[in-house]
This record gives C-alpha cells, sequence and structure tokens, in this order.
C-alpha cells in the first residue's frame, strides 16, 4: 500500500510541474522568449517572463538580453498577471540594481498579486534588499485583513532581516 501511496505522489508531482511549466528551459530557447516578452497577448508575455526567469535561475549570462525587457515590463505592461510573472523572473535571475525597481513596485503597483509577487522576488535578494523593508511594511499594513498575506510578507521580511523562518 506504501508503494501505491509513493507512485501516486510522485505522479502528483510530476503532474503540477508540467501544468506549471516545470523543467529546464534551454539555452537556445531564449531568443524565442525574449521575442515573446514583446507579444500582443498577455499570456504570452507572462508564459516568457516564467520561461526566462528559470533559465537564468541556472544560468544569468543567458538571459542578459531579457534583463531589461523584463524591468520595463514590471513596471509598465497594462496585464497583472504578466507583470506578476515579470516581478517572479527578477526574483529568479536577481540581476543587478532591481531591488530599487521591486521596491517600486510594491509601493506603486495597484495589483496586490503583483506587490505579493514582488516582495517574495526582494526576499530572495536577502539582506541586500533591505532598503526594501519599509516599502514592505507599509503593504503589509494594508493587508491586516489577509493573514495568508500577511505570511508571505512576513516570511520575506525574515528572509531580508537575515532572520530564520
Amino acid at each position: 500500500m506504501k508503494l501505491y501511496h509513493a507512485a501516486g505522489v510522485v505522479w502528483m508531482l510530476v503532474l503540477c510541474l508540467t501544468l506549471e511549466g516545470g523543467g529546464t528551459v534551454k539555452k537556445e530557447d531564449v531568443p524565442k522568449y525574449v521575442k515573446m516578452l514583446s507579444s500582443k497577448k498577455a499570456s504570452d508575455r507572462a508564459t516568457a517572463a516564467d520561461m526566462l526567469g528559470k533559465r537564468g535561475s541556472i544560468n544569468v549570462n543567458d538571459v542578459k538580453d531579457a534583463i531589461d525587457p523584463i524591468k520595463t515590463m514590471v513596471k509598465e505592461d497594462s496585464d497583472a498577471n504578466a507583470r506578476k510573472a515579470a516581478a517572479t523572473a527578477l526574483g529568479a535571475i536577481q540581476p543587478d540594481e532591481t531591488v530599487p525597481l521591486l521596491t517600486e513596485v510594491v509601493s506603486n503597483d495597484k495589483s496586490v498579486d503583483v506587490k505579493l509577487a514582488a516582495v517574495q522576488a526582494l526576499a530572495t535578494f536577502g539582506p541586500e534588499a533591505k532598503s526594501a523593508l519599509q516599502a514592505i511594511r507599509n503593504f503589509a499594513a494594508t493587508q491586516k485583513d489577509n493573514k495568508k498575506n500577511l505570511q508571505i510578507i512576513n516570511t520575506a521580511q525574515k528572509a531580508i532581516a537575515g532572520k530564520k523562518k
């Protein structure tokens, strides 16, 4: 019976990774995704940012041509899901000079989901993102009735402050 349970858990994990676009993004696919960043379809732009973030977490140099468009996307894209994907990608890639941009997103974006993605991205920078803590605290104050969001924000604050979870 334990074997069936373990097999079921593995199958569910594989299914989740497949549905979420899991797996490795190949270096040769990067130009395709960079081009997709300027697609008219928001879902394509979000997918491109997601895939570039995955590749950038493996090798930043592979996605260096995508960093500026992703930075622009997180600030200016008309679609919240695309901005959210861009924020997440920046957290995965961790390019230089990103903390102030993500801090601005936490302070100014209209979408709570985008702000949460920016907070989580800032957490990946750890203590390097300490300058963002006040903006994150201000955002937390607006989420006092949402326990799930506060949990995400508190975890990020601890990562940035260098405290253990």
